[in-house]
């Protein structure tokens, strides 16, 4: 049976970006968890914006660590705790300019958390990716 032309060259792109698609699923489930936590946290818990913020981006990348690891990249039979700490270091460089953007967008501007938060995530995807896949899981 032929396959049609246009599904051939689908089916080739996607086997062609399969990482950079799970990349862009993990990022999402770990952007929807921290998303939530900050709900959670700020909207029912009543915590302070910032704190709601780290604690959601801590918990979130833990999470996004393991999958990004597993899942994205296959890496294994490796130092973990090597992985860890260049996995955070580059999280923490994103980190900071995020808290930065966060005090801007929620404090100065007046954006609600999780619009700031979800405007942010977008614009540090590029820079994560590239750097996990070429620093922290090498």
């Amino acid at each position: 049976m032929k396959i049609n032309p246009y599904f051939q060259t689908l089916k080739e792109t996607i086997e062609q970006k399969k990482e950079i698609i799970k990349f862009t699923l993990v990022g999402g489930l770990c952007l929807t968890f921290n998303l939530g936590i900050l709900w959670i946290l700020t909207d029912k818990f009543f915590l302070e914006e910032m704190l709601a913020t780290i604690i959601g981006f801590f918990l979130s990348n833990l999470l996004g660590f393991f999958l990004n690891k597993y899942f994205t990249f296959k890496v294994i039979n490796t130092n973990i705790w090597k992985e860890i700490y260049k996995y955070y270091a580059v999280m923490t460089s994103s980190f900071i300019a995020n808290l930065v953007a966060m005090f801007i967008l929620v404090k100065l501007l007046n954006i609600w958390i999780v619009y700031a938060s979800l405007m942010i995530a977008i614009i540090f995807y590029v820079y994560n990716y590239f750097m996990h896949k070429n620093w922290s899981f090498k």
